[in-house]
Parts: C-alpha cells; sequence; structure tokens
C-alpha cells in the first residue's frame, strides 16, 4: 500500500492520475488535432491493422467499449472524413472501420504529440512504477 492508504484509496488515486493524464491528452490532441484521446485511441488500433481497417465489432474489443459505443465515437469521425465503413461483403451483420487517406495523415502527426505527451507524463515514474502499471493492464 501506498503511504498507509488503504486499497480502496490506492485505487481511486491510481483513477485520479489516469483521469488527471486523459484530460491532459483530451486537451493537446483537441487543440493541435481536433481530436480527443479516444478518437486518438481508436485512429491508433485502425493504423495498427491489416489494410488500415477492423471489423468495428474487433475495434470495440480492443477499445474496451461496446459495439454501441464504437458507433458513436466513429459517427464524428465518419463525418469528418476520417474513418469510413465498408461492408462486408459475405456478412450483412458485419462492418469494417477503415482509416482513409486524412485520417492517416491525422494519426500519424497524431503519434508524435501522443508519443512526447506518454513519456513527458511516465517520465516521473521509475521503472519499477511503469511496470506495475503495465501488469495492470495485462490480460
Amino acid at each position: 500500500m501506498l503511504s498507509g492508504m488503504s486499497a480502496l484509496e490506492e485505487f481511486l488515486a491510481i483513477r485520479r492520475a489516469v483521469a488527471l493524464w486523459e484530460s491532459r491528452a483530451d486537451a493537446e490532441l483537441g487543440a493541435i488535432h481536433g481530436v480527443g484521446l479516444s478518437d486518438f485511441a481508436a485512429l491508433h488500433a485502425l493504423s495498427q491493422a491489416p489494410g488500415h481497417k477492423l471489423r468495428r465489432v474487433d475495434l470495440a474489443q480492443r477499445l474496451a467499449l461496446t459495439p454501441s459505443g464504437v458507433t458513436r465515437l466513429l459517427a464524428p469521425l465518419e463525418r469528418r472524413g476520417i474513418v469510413t465503413r465498408e461492408e462486408a461483403g459475405h456478412d450483412a451483420r458485419a462492418t469494417f472501420a477503415v482509416l482513409t487517406r486524412s485520417g492517416r495523415t491525422l494519426v500519424k502527426d497524431a503519434t508524435t504529440t501522443m508519443t512526447n505527451l506518454a513519456e513527458s507524463l511516465l517520465s516521473s515514474l521509475g521503472a519499477r512504477d511503469r511496470a506495475a502499471f503495465a501488469k495492470l493492464t495485462a490480460p
């Protein structure tokens, strides 16, 4: 435990730290690129996928969202032409989210911003603390 904090207090402190990091990332990404952190996470996942596309249900799983949550997240990105929807010919229920050319440019630029921000935020943590955070995300 941290400095005599209960497990609940530790959990809430970690939650607060993450919320502060997310708020800072949202502000920077919004000011520079016009997207938020959730948008960036989706765009980054698409940029890493073969053909820059994923089934929407797979994207939801990667982002820890529901399928309807992904639909709400992608709708403004689709309107801006950053992401497009592609039907899966063999399965009418499945659709893909596809990163457009302008989306690929945006995510490339935003990745530089997020890399710099992540390095800045995490530089205050020692290797042991970073390993502990990494362990929290393990399946």
